[in-house]
């Protein structure tokens, strides 16, 4: 970076320095603190940078590696604080590689010097990573997987390419156009992975004036496929729809002699017996009770 962050005389007082000071460390804060999950063993040195960027940035201390805080004067009062913390640092970097590369830079005195060295050494195959990535993102397509699925791989893969190309910010007067060009690729790029199943709906997408951004074309086919699996399932509608109205039914039916709901005298199984199938839940009482009304029924 250019602009570097001025040495600060008043970021403390004796052994008390500000928790906002690069040169602060936390109780937590130790030497065998692994910032990343996954050590870097030569492959994915852009997933593993932006790993340890947002970590290193999350502790303020970024500027130990990016060359924005330069070492003091060797008689300033805040040399020893800047050999502990850029100690700690070198500590942090060297903890997320794997043992052989961490042997190879071990000596090297400062951490901006091992980041520099680790940039130089595994970022010159970045022209082959992004024609990989290109390549995996242009061969695409959602196949039998649902939308949700289909769409989380893809924004990965937009995200992985966005990273290893490190397009810098834009603050032009192009700049909006700029981001809307690249939504509009990314758009055609979702829109030619899906199925045929989605047919219709791609084509009323590109038959729009303007362009949706992502997140409403991903509203859009969300709720297209979530009304797929109501269609998909008709019987789940049907059959609630018919215990409603057999329920609704029966509410209505009245026994002229019990003054009972739910059926009517001539179906009342008290009054003309019950089926020879019919299978007793109650307690054996009830089961006599049924017996002896059957018995009576006949004798009439």
């Amino acid at each position: 970076m250019s602009n570097s962050i001025p040495n600060q005389p008043n970021a403390f007082n004796g052994s008390n320095i500000e928790i906002s000071s690069p040169y602060y460390l936390g109780s937590s804060d130790n030497p065998s603190t692994i910032l990343v999950s996954k050590l870097f063993d030569g492959t994915g040195f852009a997933a593993w940078k932006r790993s340890m960027t947002l970590a290193l940035s999350a502790k303020n201390k970024l500027c130990f590696v990016d060359g924005s805080l330069n070492p003091p004067e060797a008689n300033s009062d805040l040399i020893h604080s800047w050999n502990r913390v850029s100690s700690m640092v070198i500590s942090w970097i060297l903890n997320s590689l794997n043992k052989e590369i961490a042997e190879s830079v071990l000596f090297l005195q400062t951490a901006k010097e091992i980041w520099s060295e680790l940039r130089e050494r595994y970022s010159q195959s970045n022209g082959a990573l992004v024609y990989q990535v290109q390549k995996q993102l242009y061969s695409i397509n959602q196949g039998s997987e649902d939308f949700s699925s289909y769409y989380t791989k893809i924004k990965k893969i937009w995200d992985e390419l966005k990273m290893i190309q490190e397009v810098p910010a834009c603050t032009c007067e192009s700049a909006a156009a700029l981001n809307k060009f690249m939504e509009e690729q990314r758009l055609i790029q979702l829109l030619m992975g899906l199925n045929d199943s989605y047919k219709a709906i791609r084509g009323q997408i590109l038959m729009m004036n303007q362009l949706p951004n992502i997140a409403t074309v991903h509203s859009l086919l969300i709720h297209e496929e979530r009304q797929r699996e109501i269609s998909s399932n008709p019987n789940i509608v049907t059959e609630a729809m018919a215990m409603q109205v057999n329920h609704s039914s029966k509410r209505n039916l009245s026994c002229s002699h019990y003054k009972k709901t739910g059926h009517v005298r001539s179906t009342c199984y008290m009054l003309n017996g019950f089926p020879a199938d019919f299978k007793f839940t109650k307690s054996k009482k009830v089961d006599s009770m049924a017996n002896n009304t059957i018995d009576a029924t006949s004798e009439q």
